[in-house]
């Protein structure tokens, strides 16, 4: 069924039902007192009763309009709220968004309670995946954005650099450790834990070694940067890792870092989205946040 009722006429039937003077609620809204009582009565005709007594040419709530005013009033109220907030300045809603590992664990939560702390109407519901796998919820719209360890070349994707990373060769074995650089042969056969293909991180490693990636040995592939910590942990395994990964592990001796001449693994994380994104006020907000948020290099 078609609804006839319009927002205004309920509107002012709130206002003549708390007000009872047609002349006194017409300066509140602007209009005219005949405007006004042609809108009540249009309602009155829609809804085939009558809501107010007209009694000595002045108007009084009726039973009708009684039971009426418990059925709209809250609904005209959250209509109203909800105007509000779309207007208001202030933001309001959740953001859907995927994360690929190394950045969920690490960088996007400080993010995401940084913004918070501004916008206090605003919450994140966060899923995370490789690099591919978040793309994939991008481009079938399960999430409104997200971020990534590396390029991704989706026709439908939009992208910008969120920040710049470093992706550092380390071992949980301090015998490996010693003052010169490594070539990278002499590493290549080393027993290596690697993240799963579609990481980021191990597309980033592997396109730096060029054809020296099809002589690695690589060892064992774990969909988790923490899984593949723990099997570095007293172990005669390499790896390579975001150097925001592995700070608190370097810093405390839990692994070490193998330096190797002539390699810098660098990469750039990305914001990404889908280009037919609707980009309301809030996600505008937020990209525009990120952008000025100084929590790493650019």
């Amino acid at each position: 069924m078609q609804m006839r009722m319009t927002l205004r006429q309920l509107e002012l039937f709130l206002a003549l039902a708390k007000r009872p003077h047609i002349g006194e609620v017409g300066k509140e809204v602007g209009l005219t007192q005949s405007a006004v009582s042609m809108a009540i009565k249009s309602l009155e005709e829609i809804l085939e009763t009558r809501l107010f007594d007209r009694i000595n040419k002045k108007i009084v709530l009726n039973e009708n309009g009684r039971l009426f005013l418990g059925r709209v009033e809250h609904l005209v109220l959250g209509l109203k709220e909800a105007e509000s907030i779309f207007r208001d300045e202030h933001l309001h809603g959740e953001i859907r968004v995927g994360v690929s590992s190394s950045i969920a664990n690490y960088i996007i939560p400080k993010i995401f309670y940084s913004f918070m702390q501004s916008h206090d109407g605003v919450s994140f519901k966060m899923e995370t995946g490789n690099t591919h796998e978040v793309a994939s919820l991008i481009e079938n719209g399960r999430v409104d954005m997200g971020f990534i360890e590396g390029e991704y070349d989706g026709l439908d994707i939009q992208h910008e650099v969120l920040g710049k990373d470093e992706l550092y060769i380390v071992t949980g074995d301090a015998s490996l450790v010693r003052e010169e650089p490594y070539r990278m042969e002499e590493l290549l056969g080393r027993r290596w834990v690697l993240r799963e293909k579609g990481s980021g991180t191990r597309d980033t490693f592997m396109s730096h070694l060029g054809d020296l990636s099809k002589s690695l040995n690589v060892y064992m592939e774990l969909d988790h940067t923490g899984a593949v910590k723990s099997i570095l942990s007293n172990r005669d395994t390499v790896s390579c890792l975001s150097r925001y990964s592995v700070q608190k592990e370097l810093k405390y001796g839990l692994l070490f870092r193998l330096p190797v001449e002539g390699y810098s693994f660098t990469r750039s994380f990305y914001t990404i989205w889908h280009k037919n994104k609707f980009m309301s006020s809030l996600i505008t907000a937020f990209i525009e946040f990120t952008r000025s948020w100084d929590g790493m290099s650019r």
